[in-house]
């Protein structure tokens, strides 16, 4: 039985390996967001560090709450600009993930039609040979009801 061939072949390696490329970026686009969420948590810990740090000391200490002040300001600035690159990186990640589905959907709609022509030659293979193995039993069984002798018509043998 000669091996089945799928037409589009090549169209659905090419489909695969832009499914693969998808999703290689996808888990970039992922992890980028994980690590800002992460920086964003960082700095939330650093802001609740310093304010629980400068929670002892004297009022009167102006010069240590002045700089406490400052550091609380640029970790807020820091943290604003942090969300604002998750925000991007969010919207990036979806866009990504839609390019993802899309390509995900074109190789499912390949491999399904691959699967679906394979089961169609399999049913017709397995239709010839047994049309083939039925046409050599009818002919085994012709050879063996025919006599090896046989009259010729001047009734000779």
């Amino acid at each position: 039985m000669k091996r089945f061939e799928f037409s589009l072949g090549k169209v659905l390696r090419l489909r695969e390996h832009r499914e693969s490329e998808w999703e290689l970026r996808l888990g970039e686009a992922t992890s980028r967001c994980v690590s800002l969420q992460d920086q964003i948590a960082s700095v939330a810990r650093e802001h609740q560090q310093t304010v629980a740090a400068g929670g002892g000391t004297q009022a009167a200490d102006v010069e240590f709450r002045m700089w406490q002040g400052a550091y609380l300001a640029l970790l807020e600035q820091r943290r604003r600009r942090l969300t604002d690159l998750l925000q991007q990186a969010q919207r990036e990640r979806e866009e990504i993930h839609r390019q993802y589905v899309e390509a995900l959907r074109d190789r499912k709609t390949l491999t399904s039609l691959k699967d679906r022509q394979e089961q169609a030659y399999r049913r017709d293979q397995l239709r010839y040979d047994t049309k083939v193995l039925d046409d050599l039993t009818s002919a085994r069984s012709a050879r063996a009801r025919k006599p090896k002798w046989e009259a010729t018509a001047d009734g000779t043998l």
